[in-house]
C-alpha cells in the first residue's frame, strides 16, 4: 500500500470533483446546446477523475512507486514562474498569441532545449490553433493584441 499514491490519487479525484461541481452551476445560453463552455472542464475534469482513480488503484495493489527521487531545478522552476508572469503580463497588450509564444518558449527552455527556432515554430502553430479553435469555432473572446486585423 503506497500511502503516498493513494493522497495524490484522492487528491485528484477531488481536484475533478470541485471542476465538474463548479461547471454543473454555471449557466449556458441555449446558443451553446451541444459544444459550449461546459464541455473542456467537463473533459478535464473527467481525465483527472480517471487518472487520480489509476493512481488509487495501483498504489492499493502496490503497483505504482514513483521513480527515482530527484532534486529539484529550482532554475528550471524560476524559468516556467518567469514565462508565466511574463505571460500575465503581455497577454493584453501583445495579445493571446504572443503571450502563449513566450510561455512555451521558456518551458522547453526549462525543460533543457536549445533548439529555438523548432521550438518557436511548434509554439507559435500550438498557439495559433488554440486562438482559432477559442475565437472561431467556440466563439470565445481571446485578445489578438500585435496580431489584431492579421488573425
Amino acid at each position: 500500500l503506497s500511502v503516498a499514491g493513494l493522497l495524490i490519487g484522492l487528491g485528484l479525484i477531488a481536484i475533478a470533483a470541485v471542476i465538474a461541481i463548479d461547471v454543473s452551476g454555471m449557466r449556458v445560453p441555449p446558443v451553446h446546446a451541444k459544444v459550449g463552455p461546459r464541455f473542456f472542464p467537463l473533459l478535464v475534469s473527467s481525465g483527472l477523475a480517471l487518472a487520480g482513480a489509476a493512481i488509487v488503484w495501483q498504489s492499493w495493489r502496490k503497483t505504482f512507486e514513483p521513480d527515482e527521487i530527484a532534486e529539484t531545478d529550482w532554475i528550471a522552476v524560476a524559468v516556467i514562474a518567469a514565462g508565466l508572469i511574463l505571460h500575465m503580463n503581455l497577454m493584453r497588450p501583445a495579445g493571446f498569441v504572443p503571450a502563449a509564444l513566450v510561455l512555451f518558449m521558456s518551458v522547453t527552455f526549462a525543460f533543457g532545449s536549445r533548439r529555438f527556432l523548432r521550438d518557436g515554430i511548434v509554439g507559435l502553430i500550438l498557439a495559433l490553433t488554440a486562438y482559432l479553435g477559442f475565437t472561431r469555432l467556440l466563439g470565445l473572446q481571446l485578445p489578438p493584441g500585435l496580431l489584431q486585423g492579421i488573425i
